[in-house]
């Protein structure tokens, strides 16, 4: 028959797709879908979800553990939540205590301004000293039985559980309820290349992290650690995954007419193309609510209600210190911005003795690096051996300024902390500040502003003590603590190499000779690695993204 006449389906596959065929992600999420998460999926922790424990009452944080346990081997935690909370379980737990400060704090203001309230209305009515007196007696218990009554609930709530491991009963919970449901960390190779394709997102705005951009290296890159985590333990499993988060970060969720919509589609994206499932989100007050209904464990009003509240009150202390954030910085700028810069030497160092403070460098007219510490001398004479070993900057082109700081603002640690990493200056997030530049950097290519990549380490500086190093073990040792960077030697094989003879008259006093003569006299299969922040030293021959050197042994 003519090709007109023939049969429309000839030829075209038996199966056609539907509308959401490979669109999955784009769909709402129904009770009917998170009815089979719950029942059948994995239902992953995040940090804040685990360190919101600390901060519910006693009865909704039994409700919430009841509903873990009832999910039994369908609950999962990252290694990385677990290295988070015990970085973060001691603020957690101090938290209470904090917000009855806060509402002290409070109180006192409006005490004070009552006063002068009174005094102003005393004087306008010639009011009598005694009279007045008589009037303001009255108010100083009654505020300081408050402020006691404040004080002692917040701390039969806390309970100390910052202090004592064995004694923090929501740390003894933890600890059974996930009993064998907390991932493994993962392999160095693993790890490294985790934290590289976590920073590249963070550069790039790719979800998710990319609002934690103002962090340092390896924390920056921890959502991602997450994430990447929950994945590899899905593609293990086969199942689709809850996430429990009280993050509300847009790095995370998909958000239409300022409503949560469920992860961002990225992600959703991601996820379904890594595991062949979907992915859902909720946070814990929804969450509550959903596994009363759906797992059948008794879950009251009061704690849904209650998990809201921390929510609420976590956003309120956000928005409240960034306020004072946001003025303490400004005093902070305002004094290194007009006061006069002394140069990063050592003369100008000597000046100041252990006390805590601030200190800001300057490059050229520029800021570019904010810290606190003490003593504060050493802290500029690290900082200025790590810009003596380096290209295309020197300590004379760079400048600093000191302002002091009250015992009391040094102990508020996260305070500062806080402060530093608003706006942050240009070398504060690019890895000028890592006293170590660990794993990353050691195995991994950098982003182009990255300290290490603007400034690399220099290779033609000089040291002053090859004259006496005859053998590896000597020279191994000078390279380690003579050089203004790091030099990592794996020391487990160092010793049987140690008592070799090197070839001095090579040496021109040059760091690069001195590598150069290590190569030639180290046996078959080590390998010198010079990255562009630190020197790598060891028995392992392999390609390095990044390396500005390669050497091997020639034996």
């Amino acid at each position: 028959m003519s090709s007109y006449e023939a049969n429309p389906t000839d030829g075209l596959p038996s199966r056609h797709l539907s509308l959401t065929d490979g669109f999955e992600y784009y769909l709402s999420a129904s009770h009917a879908d998170y009815e089979r998460v719950l029942e059948n999926g994995m239902v992953v922790l995040d940090t804040n979800a685990v360190l919101n424990l600390y901060r519910y009452t006693d009865e909704a944080r039994t409700d919430l553990f009841s509903v873990l346990r009832r999910l039994g081997d369908r609950l999962w935690v990252p290694h990385q939540v677990a290295v988070e909370f015990w970085r973060n379980r001691e603020s957690a737990a101090s938290d209470l205590d904090f917000f009855g400060d806060a509402v002290i704090d409070e109180l006192r203001d409006v005490h004070g301004q009552i006063e002068r309230s009174l005094r102003t209305w005393a004087n306008r009515v010639a009011l009598k000293q005694e009279q007045l007196s008589g009037i303001l007696e009255g108010l100083q218990p009654a505020f300081e039985g408050v402020f006691v009554k404040v004080q002692n609930i917040a701390g039969e709530r806390s309970g100390g559980r910052s202090r004592n491991t064995f004694e923090d009963p929501v740390l003894l919970e933890l600890q059974e309820t996930l009993a064998d449901r907390v991932g493994y960390p993962m392999e160095d190779e693993e790890y490294e290349k985790a934290i590289a394709e976590g920073l590249r997102r963070v550069d790039e705005r790719i979800p998710p992290g990319y609002k934690d951009k103002k962090k340092s290296d390896v924390d920056a890159a921890g959502d991602y650690l997450v994430w990447a985590q929950t994945i590899k333990e899905a593609k293990l499993r086969r199942c689709e995954v809850l996430i429990i988060t009280g993050d509300v970060k847009e790095d995370w969720w998909r958000r239409e007419s300022g409503e949560t919509k469920g992860p961002r589609l990225e992600l959703a994206k991601e996820f379904h193309s890594a595991v062949g499932a979907r992915v859902y989100m909720l946070r814990p007050p929804r969450f509550l609510e959903l596994a009363r209904e759906v797992l059948n464990v008794s879950v009251a009003n009061e704690s849904i209600d209650d998990a809201s509240r921390v929510e609420h009150a976590i956003g309120e202390r956000i928005y409240a210190a960034s306020s004072v954030l946001a003025s303490l910085r400004q005093d902070i700028l305002r004094y290194v911005q007009s006061e006069p810069r002394l140069p990063l030497n050592d003369e100008s160092i000597d000046i100041f003795g252990d006390f805590p403070a601030v200190a800001a460098l300057f490059h050229g007219d520029s800021l570019v690096y904010l810290d606190f510490g003490r003593p504060i001398g050493r802290m500029l004479r690290r900082w200025r051996r790590k810009i003596s070993g380096r290209k295309n900057i020197c300590p004379e082109e760079v400048s600093f300024v000191v302002a002091r700081l009250s015992e009391n603002q040094m102990e508020d640690r996260h305070l500062l902390h806080s402060v530093i990493a608003e706006d942050l200056p240009a070398w504060h997030s690019n890895g000028f500040g890592n006293h170590d530049p660990g794993r990353l950097r050691a195995h991994a290519a950098l982003p182009a502003n990255h300290f290490d990549a603007l400034y690399p380490i220099d290779l033609s500086c000089k040291m002053v003590g090859l004259a006496g190093a005859d053998t590896v073990g000597k020279l191994l040792g000078l390279l380690r603590t003579e050089l203004p960077y790091r030099v990592h030697v794996d020391l487990r094989l160092a010793s049987e190499v140690a008592d070799l003879p090197i070839e001095k008259s090579d040496l021109d006093g040059t760091v690069d000779s001195a590598l150069r003569v290590l190569a030639a006299a180290l046996p078959e299969r080590w390998q010198i690695t010079v990255m562009p922040g630190l020197i790598t030293i060891g028995q392992s021959l392999k390609e390095v993204p990044g390396a500005q050197l390669v050497l091997r042994s020639q034996s």
